[in-house]
């Protein structure tokens, strides 16, 4: 397509050395698994090819070369000896991407692995609805008996508005969660609707790694990696630009107010919240 990894980098907000990683097969220097999988996709997605696929087919080379590794390691004979160790032979080691690059591959994920646990989810959440429409309706029958409606102070009555007059329109009520106002795949918009607010970012069980800036493309404000529990607060802006590791490890609030992030775990996501 032309691209270079500059263009490639505006586009998907990949580190410039992971890209470079990425490109020569050197998967030792990306910070984790996850986070090949994820640039893979995003790779992928941004010179139009299946992002999906490949993540898994480069899942399926970490897989085979653990396995592999794994069989290489001869046990011990009895007595603590080793076992003669046969020298290497000096080839070139081949690129974890080299299979990435062929047209076809046989290996298919096997289907039904969520088949099995959807009957055990579908009874827990039947049992949890019951649950809850019990109390709900033990909690109205309640309410219903024996209790009289509060009586309201004769100052917070609503007075009439004199002719003539326009009585003054109610306060907006302020949202419960944030939701997106629009979802691409790969980058959530939020609008909160005030021209200034603050921002907190958090890891909720896992480590997760995060980039701040004021929009995409601008210079960092800050990346690196949270530990579990661990928030990064952004002080009043007017919009900001968040790119999460994995959606499914962060959590963020403005103003207190929680966002209702995209459902894509191990998958980085872009997060644009403005007015």
């Amino acid at each position: 397509m032309g691209l270079s990894l500059r263009d490639v980098h505006a586009v998907t907000a990949i580190p410039l050395g992971c890209l470079a990683a990425l490109e020569e097969g050197r998967l030792e220097q990306l910070p984790s698994p996850v986070y090949a999988r994820g640039y893979v996709r995003s790779y992928a997605e941004a010179v139009r090819l299946d992002g999906d696929s490949l993540a898994l087919e480069l899942w399926r080379i970490l897989e085979e070369a653990r396995v592999a590794a794994a069989a290489n390691e001869r046990p011990t004979r009895p007595g603590g000896a080793r076992p003669k160790q046969r020298r290497p032979v000096n080839r070139p080691a081949p690129s974890p991407l080299a299979a990435l690059r062929q047209p076809e591959s046989p290996w298919v994920p096997k289907p039904g692995r969520l088949q099995r646990f959807l009957p055990a989810f579908e009874r827990s959440a039947i049992g949890v609805l019951l649950v809850v429409l019990a109390v709900g309706l033990w909690s109205l029958g309640q309410g219903g008996h024996g209790k009289q409606p509060p009586q309201v102070a004769a100052f917070n009555r609503v007075r009439p508005a004199a002719p003539g007059s326009t009585a003054p329109a109610p306060p907006p009520a302020a949202p419960s969660v944030y939701a997106p106002a629009s979802d691409n795949g790969s980058q959530a918009v939020y609008a909160v609707g005030k021209d200034t607010f603050s921002v907190v970012v958090k890891a909720t069980d896992a480590p997760c790694w995060i980039d701040v800036r004021p929009a995409a493309g601008a210079s960092s404000l800050f990346q690196g990696t949270l530990q579990p529990n661990e928030a990064h607060p952004v002080g009043e802006v007017s919009g900001i630009w968040i790119r999460v590791g994995d959606v499914a490890h962060a959590a963020l609030t403005v103003d207190g107010i929680p966002l209702t992030l995209p459902d894509k775990p191990a998958f980085p996501y872009n997060l644009l919240i403005k007015k």
